[in-house]
Parts: C-alpha cells; sequence; structure tokens
C-alpha cells in the first residue's frame, strides 16, 4: 500500500468523499426499499462502500502506524459487506422474488466470519499480511499480503463473477424494457476491473495506491441511478402491486405453513363483507376463513372451482400452487372472484328457460284439450287413436271405442238456456273422466258428443264398461239454476278393434252407427257395432 506524489496527496479527501457519497447514497436506497426490493441490497452495497472509504482515509493521514493498521484491518468488513451486497443485488435483478437458500445463506455468513476472524487475530499468525509497516520517506504504509489474503480475494471475485454470470442470464431473458437497465448493472460491474487494469499499467500517475473502494464507489452510484431513477425493478413490483390493490378479484397468499401472509383491497373488502366476525387475515392460519378445499394438496399445481362462501355470495376459486426456482413449496395463492351477479343472472335465465318449457308444454296441452270439459278434443283423438291402433297391431291385442252422446242436449239448451247446457256437458264429462283405467282416453268431439278408448278391452270388457259409464250419467242431478235440475242421460254405441274396424275411420264410423241404433231404439240404452244391446 504505497502511494506518492500529487496523487497521496489527494487521496484523504477523495476518500472522505466517498464515504460520504456512499453513506448519502445508501440512506436514499433504504428509505426507498419498499418501493423494490432491490433497494435493501444497494443499500447493504452503500453502506459497506461508506465503511470501506471512510476507513481508508487515517490509512492516508499522518497518524499513528497502529491507527493506519487497524484502519486496514477494519476496511475488511466493509469490503465483505460490498461484496456480498453487490451479489444480493444481482440475484434480486435476476429475480425479483429471490431469496437465498440456506447452503447460500450458510456460505454468504460464515465466509466472511471467518475471514474477519482471520483478520483480528493477524498480528499472532501475519497468514493475512506478512507484514504492514510504515516505509520510505516521508513514510507510507505498504502491506505485503499473505495466503489468506489471496484466499479472501479470490472468493471476493468468484462471488462478484458469479453476480455478473446472473446479470448476463438475465438481460438475454428479459424484456426489451428492462434490459437497458441491466445493462446499467453490467457496465457499473466492469468499472472496478477497468480501473485496476489503469493503476496497474499507469504506475506513473497512480503509483501503487489501493484505489479500490473508488471505484466500486462509482459502480455503486451507477447502480443507484439503475434502481432509483431508470426504475429497475421498482416499476415490476410497484405496478404488480398496484394491480393488485385495484382488481375487483380478492387475492390471498398464503405461506407453506398455511398462514396468510397478504391480503389485497379486494379480498379485505369481501371477507369484511361475508365474515364480519374475522380479524384482520394477515399473520391469522388460513383455515380460519379458507375451506379445506383451498387448502388441500395440488397435484397440477393449481385447481378451480365454485362454490356458495356463504349463503348469497357465490365465488369462482382459482388457487395456484407457488414454488422458488428449485421446486421447493413457498406456498399459494388463493384468488376469488364474486360470480354472484353471474350466478343469480343464469338462475334467472334457467327460471326463464322452464317457464317457457311450461308455457310450452301448457299450450301444447291446451291445443288438445277441450276448454270446456277440459277432456282432450278431436286433434288429439286422431293422434291417441292411431297409437293405439298401432300398438294393438303391434302386441296383437284389441281396442275398444265408445261412442258417448247426450240425450235430449238440445232440450236442455232450450229449456234452461246454453249456460245449463254447459254445466251438463261438464258434469258428463267428469263422470265419464272419473271412469277412466290408467291408458284410457276420454275425448270431446264437439257439441254434446264424446269418445272413450279403451285399449286391451275385448267385447265384454266394452259392453260392461259402456254400461257402467252410462248407469254413472244417468244417476246424475245437475243443478241449473232457479231450484231446477237436469237428469241427463247418454246413449253409447261401442265397437272393438279388429272385430269392428281395421283402422280408425272404420272403428269410428262402427261405433257412430251403434250410437244411432241405441238412439233409434230409444236412448239411453248400449249398442254394439255387432247388435249386442244393453240398457
Amino acid at each position: 500500500m504505497r502511494g506518492g506524489g500529487a496523487v497521496q496527496d489527494l487521496l484523504a479527501p477523495v476518500f472522505a468523499l466517498s464515504a460520504a457519497l456512499n453513506a448519502a447514497t445508501g440512506v436514499i436506497a433504504w428509505r426507498r426499499r419498499r418501493a423494490t426490493p432491490a433497494a435493501t441490497a444497494l443499500a447493504g452495497v452503500c453502506a459497506g462502500l461508506a465503511l470501506w472509504s471512510g476507513i481508508s482515509v487515517p490509512v492516508h493521514l499522518d497518524v499513528p502506524v497502529a491507527v493506519q493498521r487497524w484502519s486496514v484491518y477494519c476496511s475488511f468488513v466493509g469490503v465483505l459487506g460490498c461484496v456480498v451486497s453487490l451479489y444480493l443485488l444481482a440475484r434480486t435483478v435476476a429475480d425479483p422474488h429471490f431469496r437465498p437458500a440456506r447452503r447460500q445463506r450458510a456460505v454468504l455468513v460464515a465466509v466472511p466470519v471467518l475471514v474477519l476472524a482471520a483478520v483480528a487475530t493477524d498480528p499472532w499468525h501475519h497468514l493475512v499480511f506478512t507484514q504492514l509497516d510504515r516505509v520510505g520517506d516521508p513514510p507510507r504504509l505498504e502491506g505485503r499480503f499473505g495466503p489468506l489474503f489471496w484466499v479472501h480475494t479470490a472468493w471476493c471475485y468468484a462471488v462478484l463473477a458469479s453476480a455478473v454470470a446472473h446479470l448476463l442470464h438475465a438481460r438475454r431473458r428479459a424484456p426489451v424494457a428492462v434490459r437497458r437497465q441491466i445493462g446499467s448493472l453490467l457496465l457499473g460491474a466492469g468499472v472496478p476491473l477497468a480501473g485496476n487494469v489503469a493503476v496497474v499499467t499507469r504506475p506513473d500517475v497512480f503509483g501503487s495506491q489501493d484505489l479500490t473502494p473508488l471505484f466500486f464507489t462509482v459502480t455503486a452510484l451507477v447502480d443507484a441511478r439503475a434502481v432509483l431513477r431508470q426504475g429497475l425493478l421498482r416499476v415490476v413490483p410497484v405496478a404488480r402491486a398496484a394491480v393488485l390493490e385495484t382488481v375487483t378479484d380478492a387475492v390471498v397468499v398464503v405461506d407453506a405453513g398455511g398462514t396468510v401472509v397478504d391480503v389485497n383491497a379486494a379480498g379485505r373488502t369481501m371477507l369484511t363483507g361475508a365474515r364480519p366476525d374475522l380479524p384482520d387475515p394477515v399473520g391469522v392460519p388460513a383455515r380460519s376463513f379458507l375451506s379445506p378445499r383451498a387448502l388441500a394438496d395440488l397435484p397440477c399445481g393449481h385447481t378451480g372451482y365454485a362454490l356458495e362462501y356463504v349463503p348469497g355470495l357465490h365465488l369462482d376459486v382459482r388457487i395456484t400452487a407457488i414454488a422458488d426456482h428449485r421446486g421447493r413449496a413457498l406456498g399459494r395463492v388463493v384468488v376469488a372472484r364474486d360470480v354472484t351477479e353471474q350466478v343469480r343472472t343464469r338462475q334467472r335465465l334457467e327460471d326463464q328457460l322452464a317457464l317457457v318449457e311450461r308455457l310450452r308444454a301448457q299450450l301444447a296441452e291446451d291445443s288438445v284439450r277441450d276448454p270446456l270439459t277440459g277432456l282432450h278434443n278431436r286433434r288429439f283423438l286422431d293422434t291417441a287413436l292411431a297409437t293405439e291402433l298401432e300398438r294393438a297391431a303391434r302386441q296383437g291385442s284389441s281396442l275398444g271405442v265408445l261412442a258417448v252422446d247426450v240425450d235430449r242436449f238440445k232440450a236442455v239448451n232450450d229449456t234452461h238456456g246454453h249456460a245449463a247446457g254447459d254445466e251438463v256437458l261438464v258434469a258428463i264429462a267428469g263422470t265419464l273422466g272419473s271412469g277412466m283405467r290408467r291408458g284410457d282416453v276420454a275425448v270431446r268431439c264437439g257439441g254434446e258428443e264424446f269418445v272413450v278408448l279403451l285399449p286391451g278391452a275385448d267385447a265384454r270388457a266394452v259392453h260392461r264398461r259402456a254400461e257402467e259409464l252410462r248407469t254413472a250419467c244417468a244417476a246424475l242431478r245437475v243443478p241449473v239454476g232457479g231450484g231446477a235440475l237436469v237428469r241427463p242421460t247418454v246413449s253409447v254405441g261401442t265397437a272393438v278393434h279388429p272385430a269392428d274396424g281395421a283402422d280408425a275411420a272404420s272403428l269410428l264410423a262402427a261405433a257412430d252407427r251403434a250410437l244411432y241404433a241405441a238412439k233409434a231404439a230409444g236412448r239411453d240404452q248400449v249398442v254394439a257395432a255387432d247388435g249386442l244391446v244393453a240398457g
């Protein structure tokens, strides 16, 4: 550590200025530490350089040699702090989420501790400096390096080389907007190398002075501009934080131990509204307000599902596992979107569709129903008769048909009015409907005429059923107003497929002929198409 001439005379104030610049920059960086994770590492770099430069001042002053020696020894604290912080700064630039692994932390702490222990005991073993005394006239402190000094130097340069390698790798894969900022850090990293080359190649100008702290000060100032002025690592986390706090989705970050470590504004609002009993969620176990499903294993690294978190609050939940660059689990991010309105809209739509379907079915039913009696109408008869005939032919079974007509219905209308006639029709229809078996069909064809289909009934069963219906109708007493009662009767004609008709037209025609025969025989009778009369 020799120096002389004009350079030597200026070194003490220059180192003092360097210490002041680094201290001021470190304070600024520390105040910005919440804006960017890189600011904390930058503050560490500046603190180390402030100590390194400040302790170098006594070496170039006329002070006792003991003070100068201990200044040199103490400078190792600044050197090691600067190197480790530069490494952390580079790693943070390469990956904003970087956290040193356990082995890395051990190396970054253990090696400096061992070096400092060796430096502190150097006066006894002289393995760091084999000689550290004043020489020359005027006397200046000169040191000869021992083996541990070179071990320390090699380790420092290895750490710095690793930092540069991470920066180079990050620059290759970084977006264009970030490459310029990483380039500034790489430029700053080259300053100490260029400075040392200049010192070595121009001894006539610089002498043999150790100007390394000054070169690294330039590096720190370049890095500070990149971090604090160019927005390096400030844009990304600040932008992400701004987005996180402005998105309407609730975002909850849970660490690997199941503790909530962060919740955005939307998440707090949602939780406050849904669970007013909960305290501030940060720092509490996630199971306090997240479902077991949200905290279950994520075999694919992510999952999603919908749930009703509390009555009336429907959420679409997406869960993503987060891990470090080595794949070790760090926790998970739970994103919940309020889809209550979508669920309600979907439910309203489903209700409307169900209503439309009911109305359609009702309309279809109404189109084949008689509005007065509620029985099926002639349109339905055509379809039902064709279907039953097809089934009877396929199964080899019979099909009975009853043609029913209200006797002297015109007289009821003429005597008591059409309203009374409607009452009689409704009563007759009710009697026919109540006498139906499963599968039977009762139809009002128009006016006072009805048709009843009896699938599977043979001739005798058809006659028996017809007589039962005739008897039931004859027992009716229908009040028609003014205290009057109408005692309606019906005439019934029967036909059976296939004996009386193979198709619908012939079968209905046979039943009608039998009906006319029943009326001609005196009404209130049952006549079969084959001539059988009951009544």
